[in-house]
C-alpha cells in the first residue's frame, strides 16, 4: 500500500531531525590559527556547527568549543552561548524538530496561515470576499470592491467596460463587474424574447386545458349532491308511510271494543224500555183480590 503524502511528510521531518544529532558527537573547533602570544596555542576563529565557543585560544582545539545542551541550538560559529528551542503553541505544530544547529520550524494548522518570515504565529486564513486585517482576522470586502482568491486583498470593481461592450452583470464582494459585446446583448435579447413567447404560449394552452377539465369536473359535484338528495327524500318518504301504518294497526283493535261495547249499552237500554213499556197504570184502590191478581199477572209478563 503506498504512503500518502502526509505519512512521507512526517518520515521526512524525523529523519531531519536526527541527522543533526549523528554529529553532535563531532564537537571543537572547525577552524583555527596559531595565537600571536604563544605560538604553543592556537585560537579558535569558527567552531563547528552546534557548538558554542569555550575558550578562544588553548592548546587543544577540541577544547576550545563544546555542543549546545538539550532543547539549544546555535548558528552562530563565534557564540559564546546557545539559545532556546522555539516551541510551537496554539494553532502552530512542529514542522521540522530543533536541534543544536537550527531553531524549530513551526507551521500552522488548517484553516490559519503562517505570520512573519520565520512563521513565529498563525493568522486565520481569509475566504473569497474576505481580506486579512492587521488584528489577524479577517473582514468582508467593502462595497465597491472584490476578493476572488483565498487569503488576498481586496481590490476595486472596475471603473467601466470596454469599447464595444456593456456590463453584463454588477459586481459583488466575489467578483469584478462583468462585460459583454454588443452583439452577445442583441443574441441575448433575442433568445429571451424567443423563449418567453413560448413559455407563454404554453401557459395559454395549458390554462385551455385545464379549463376545460374543470368544466367537467364541475357536473361531478353537483350530480353527486342530486342523489344526496334524492336519497334523503325517499328515506323521509319511507320513515313517514313506516309510522301512519304503525299506527292504524294500533287503532283498529280500539274500534272494535268500542263497537262491542256500544252494541252492549244499546241492548241494555232496549230491554230496559221494554220493561218500562209493559207497566200498566196503577188502578184506584179496589178489593184486595183484585190487586194481588194484577200484580200477579205483571210479574208473570215480566219474566
Amino acid at each position: 500500500m503506498p504512503l500518502s503524502l502526509h505519512g512521507l511528510c512526517y518520515i521526512w521531518v524525523i529523519l531531519a531531525g536526527l541527522v543533526p544529532y549523528t554529529k553532535c558527537a563531532d564537537s571543537g573547533c572547525d577552524d583555527w590559527t596559531i595565537s600571536l602570544e604563544d605560538s604553543e596555542e592556537v585560537c579558535c576563529s569558527k567552531c563547528k556547527p552546534g557548538n558554542r565557543l569555550v575558550k578562544n585560544c588553548g592548546k587543544d582545539p577540541a577544547l576550545l568549543c563544546r555542543p549546545c545542551e538539550a532543547n539549544k541550538y546555535t548558528t552562530n560559529p563565534k557564540s559564546y552561548s546557545c539559545m532556546l528551542c522555539t516551541q510551537c503553541t496554539g494553532p502552530q505544530f512542529t514542522l521540522i524538530p530543533c536541534n543544536i544547529m537550527r531553531d524549530t520550524v513551526c507551521g500552522c494548522k488548517a484553516g490559519y496561515r503562517c505570520g512573519g518570515e520565520r512563521c513565529s504565529y498563525c493568522v486565520t486564513e481569509c475566504e473569497k470576499g474576505e481580506e486579512p486585517t492587521t488584528l489577524r482576522s479577517c473582514a468582508k470586502c467593502p462595497e465597491g470592491m472584490f476578493n476572488d482568491k483565498i487569503h488576498s486583498m481586496c481590490k476595486k470593481w472596475k471603473a467601466s467596460c470596454p469599447s464595444g461592450q456593456v456590463l453584463d452583470s454588477k459586481g459583488n464582494a466575489f467578483r469584478d463587474h462583468e462585460c459583454i459585446d454588443d452583439n452577445e446583448v442583441m443574441n441575448i435579447n433575442k433568445i429571451t424574447q424567443s423563449n418567453e413567447y413560448e413559455k407563454n404560449s404554453i401557459d395559454n394552452t395549458l390554462l385551455v386545458v385545464s379549463g376545460k377539465k374543470q368544466e367537467k369536473m364541475n357536473w361531478i359535484p353537483v350530480c353527486i349532491a342530486g342523489f344526496v338528495a334524492m336519497l334523503a327524500v325517499l328515506c323521509f318518504v319511507a320513515s313517514v308511510t313506516t309510522c301512519v301504518k304503525a299506527r292504524s294497526k294500533k287503532n283498529k283493535p280500539k274500534a272494535a271494543m268500542s263497537d262491542q261495547e256500544l252494541s252492549e249499552d244499546s241492548t241494555i237500554m232496549v230491554v230496559e224500555q221494554e220493561a218500562c213499556s209493559f207497566r200498566h197504570p196503577e188502578q184506584e184502590q179496589g178489593g184486595s183480590s183484585e190487586s194481588i191478581s194484577t200484580q200477579d199477572s205483571e210479574s208473570k209478563l215480566i219474566v
